[in-house]
């Protein structure tokens, strides 16, 4: 009998147990869903109140601020352990994704309303199916969705005893999302016909989805790999080899080999308000030789560690440390000279004259441009001389000249990446700041070796469906299902990557830092699809 008792004893109290603990796993979503709810909210008064309503674009740089808060507040909860923090950190984060979502809904009804609008003018009495203005038509609505996809990931865990500090990790990174976002600008453009499915907003939506999980489970990687013991030198080695790249790259190469930036120009559209991109770009003051030394400190940044982690010299650590900061304050100064620059340059026409004068090999660059957008086969782009193309910029100039000007808008994807580069660069200082205090507050390994395989798993199911619907899209729109096009064969390796992970996960009992570096490399390929793509590579995504 005493058996017995003790039996239905336990029982009883394991059932409390499981009752329990019901309210609290129903509180770890409360966040989520009362952003989702808020923000569907938003969208019924946008329907309410009309056009005069918040725009979608001051809703975006709310949820901007949100998520930077947030991460500040989380931050300052890792170093400095507080109730208040992580409070303020969880409900600030709650508002970014309420914002963020907001933002996306607002905008799909501004979209209806315009084609609404342009149809009025028309003469077209007809009012479309509301699903078909679903806005991810380019590379502003993508990223608004990429955001929240991290955003809801990130919240869906953040909640959770061992994961509160995720999102001091997972939330810069969505804003540095929404940054590029403000820089694309969010005009609304008119997709080809072709492309009119009910398959866009599916395989759109999954890819953005997909994006932010694969992108939360790059940050549970690199804070595996520091919870590992990672010493900070070796993480800024590589931060400094992607500021070296962003630097070397942008501007056409031309901090490296010029010493200077230039920026590219728009042109002032009569016929719509989105402007036409210029085949020529104005030198920036400054910005070239700041960013060229910056590139030098870090070059010096990158040979220091390297002697220290070979050689294990502490002098070597000092001087890289102190390198490190230098790079860091010189790409501070870069990009404040770059805004102040754009923003004070109104006389663009005579600027780019006597620049020209100087370099008037440039016209022939600006003609080779040209060229490239009048849809010349290779045999009749190849036949062109270099007096042709001169000739042809010439023209141009004469032209558009007076209407040309400047924006932070034209060149989005380089000024993210310069901002992006700046960003590893202060968090690889931030963790070289009392870094086994920061590692003491990061949960166990074996736990974040879970949530990484958890998360590379939705990662590699949503990219599957990327490709799956896209395939059926590419079948409906173009006849094919496939066509090697460059934003397709990014999205497969992209998944052949993480299909990597899991391979050697499950068959070779691959686990901690080797997963890690799988996820790294899986998640710089998802961004190379997502953005260098759309920007670098021709294709029929270049619209994207």
């Amino acid at each position: 009998m005493e058996e017995v008792r003790e039996i239905q004893n336990e029982m009883l109290v394991g059932k409390g147990i499981s009752e329990s603990k019901l309210p609290a796993a129903l509180r770890s979503y409360l966040p989520a869903i009362l952003a989702i709810g808020g923000a569907f909210l938003m969208l019924g008064l946008r329907l309410q109140i009309g056009t005069s309503f918040i725009s979608d674009g001051a809703l975006m740089m709310i949820a901007l601020a949100c998520y930077i808060f947030a991460a500040l507040f989380q931050l300052t909860n890792l170093y400095a352990p507080s109730e208040m923090a992580q409070k303020i950190g969880l409900w600030s984060a709650t508002l970014g994704v309420f914002f963020n979502l907001a933002s996306w809904l607002v905008r799909w009804v501004a979209a209806y309303d315009h084609e609404i609008a342009l149809l009025r003018e028309s003469g077209n009495t007809a009012t479309p199916w509301v699903f078909r203005y679903i806005p991810f038509a380019n590379l502003y609505d993508l990223s608004l969705a990429f955001a929240f996809g991290a955003g809801i990931t990130t919240l869906l865990l953040a909640n959770r005893k061992h994961f509160q500090f995720l999102s001091a990790f997972t939330l810069p990174l969505a804003a540095l999302i929404l940054t590029l976002a403000r820089f694309i600008g969010g005009e609304f453009i008119n997709l080809p016909p072709v492309l009119d499915s009910y398959w866009r907003p599916i395989h759109v939506g999954v890819a953005s989805l997909s994006y932010g999980v694969a992108l939360v489970c790059f940050a549970v990687a690199v804070i595996y790999l520091l919870k590992d013991k990672a010493k900070p030198e070796a993480m800024a080695i590589w931060s400094s080899v992607f500021a070296l790249g962003v630097i070397g790259t942008v501007s056409k190469f031309s901090v490296f080999t010029e010493f200077v930036y230039r920026v590219g120009l728009f042109v002032q559209n009569q016929a719509s308000p989105k402007p036409f991109s210029a085949p020529f770009r104005l030198d920036v003051p400054y910005v070239g030789k700041t960013l060229a030394l910056a590139g030098v400190l870090l070059v010096g940044t990158i040979v220091s560690f390297s002697i220290y982690l070979y050689q294990n010299n502490e002098a070597a650590k000092k001087i890289g440390h102190a390198l490190l900061k230098l790079a860091f304050v010189a790409q501070i100064l870069a990009i404040a000279f770059l805004v102040s620059g754009i923003k004070s340059t109104t006389d663009v026409y005579p600027k780019l004259q006597a620049q020209l004068a100087q370099n008037p090999s440039q016209y022939v660059v600006a003609g080779k441009a040209i060229a490239e957008h009048q849809g010349l086969s290779a045999q009749e782009y190849a036949a062109l001389t270099p007096t042709q193309l001169d000739q042809a910029a010439k023209q141009y100039l004469q032209t558009n000249g007076v209407k040309m000007f400047t924006s932070l808008n034209t060149n989005p994807v380089e000024l993210a990446g310069l901002i992006t580069a700046l960003a590893g660069i202060f968090f690889v200082i931030l963790f070289a700041f009392r870094t086994e205090k920061l590692r003491e507050r990061l949960p166990s390994l074996d736990l974040l070796d879970g949530l990484m395989y958890k998360t590379a798993s939705l990662a590699f199911a949503g990219l599957a469906m990327l490709l799956i619907t896209g395939a059926i899209w590419a079948n409906e729109s173009w006849g094919r299902p496939w066509g090697f096009d460059s934003k397709e064969t990014g999205a497969l390796i992209a998944w052949l990557t993480y299909a990597g992970f899991l391979h050697t996960r499950i068959s070779r009992g691959w686990t901690g830092r080797s997963s890690a570096y799988f996820a790294i490399v899986a998640f710089l390929f998802v961004i190379f699809t997502y953005l260098g793509v759309s920007y670098l590579l021709p294709g029929l995504h270049s619209y994207a």
